[in-house]
């Protein structure tokens, strides 16, 4: 099992101090979201609330993640950092391989990628990109990314993008994971083709029937027996107890967040501290002794 901390929407002048202290603390790594914007009006529904309304505050720090990650990676040694979850449709992708590759290079290889196709119909308008293909587009960008990490001169023919032979230079030493956000069917059948799920914001009644979808997703691709991970984040904080269960369950990782349910838009880095302290009591020394 491994054990994420949420570092989304942290005060940027405490993030390098939230990583090293996440760090020291036994977390695996830290994961951050992906907004350019918060727009003023949002019709679009949410699908992570029962009532379909987002929760983020417009002031709320959204940095870059993946500049994110490149530049505390230099203040961490062993930390990884999720992307969860970067919206790849929202950006062409040229500019978005560019970005992943440069920051899993600087990041020494401990970047791993969750990708999402969005849910803001605004966001996409605002970015000037088509909302209603944004599937077939992140499939395809996908494809494109990984053409592209293989190095040297390539070329990709597609139904949304062309690319001429060409090479980018730097690319990562291994193989970027990749992990798939959402819980449509279209999002576990596009996770089975990858390297696994990332699931969000989730009560622990709901966790069993998303593997489930999963595991159904993995079989019909002949993927069953090949290793994937799964990672979660539930609506909670999680007990040392509820942990096994997951685990038992499938689950490859917990993402802890309670830092977002304080009910305030800022905290101090101490109450973050003590927030990482009580979960790595709970649950991170327990089971790993």
């Amino acid at each position: 099992m491994e054990f994420w901390q949420a570092i989304a929407f942290t005060e940027p002048e405490q993030l390098v101090d939230f990583a090293r202290c996440a760090e020291s603390l036994g977390f695996d790594g830290v994961t951050a979201g992906d907004h350019f914007v918060t727009p003023d009006r949002i019709d679009s529904p949410y699908p992570y609330t029962a009532n379909r309304q987002p929760w983020v505050l417009p002031e709320a720090p959204t940095p870059d993640p993946l500049m994110l990650a490149a530049v505390l990676a230099q203040h961490t040694e062993r930390l990884r950092f999720l992307v969860s979850a970067y919206v790849l449709p929202m950006r062409e992708p040229l500019v978005a391989a560019k970005a992943i590759s440069t920051a899993a290079v600087l990041s020494g290889n401990r970047l791993v990628l969750g990708v999402g196709v969005g849910w803001m119909r605004e966001e996409f308008q605002a970015a000037g990109q088509a909302f209603e293909n944004r599937g077939s587009r992140c499939d395809e960008a996908l494809e494109m990314i990984h053409t592209l990490f293989r190095g040297g001169m390539v070329e990709h023919t597609g139904s949304h993008y062309q690319l001429p032979r060409a090479q980018m230079t730097p690319v990562p030493e291994r193989p970027v994971p990749i992990l798939i956000g959402g819980h449509s069917s279209a999002a576990f059948r596009r996770a089975a083709r990858h390297d696994g799920w990332i699931g969000s914001h989730y009560d622990l009644a709901d966790i069993r029937a998303h593997l489930e979808r999963f595991e159904k997703a993995r079989a019909e691709f002949g993927r069953s027996e090949t290793p994937q991970q799964a990672v979660v984040a539930l609506n909670h904080d999680v007990e040392a107890e509820e942990v096994q269960a997951l685990e038992a369950a499938g689950i490859t990782g917990v993402i802890q967040m309670p830092l977002l349910f304080n009910g305030q838009p800022t905290s101090s880095f101490q109450a973050k501290r003590e927030a990482m302290e009580r979960f790595a009591e709970r649950c991170i020394r327990p089971l790993r002794n």
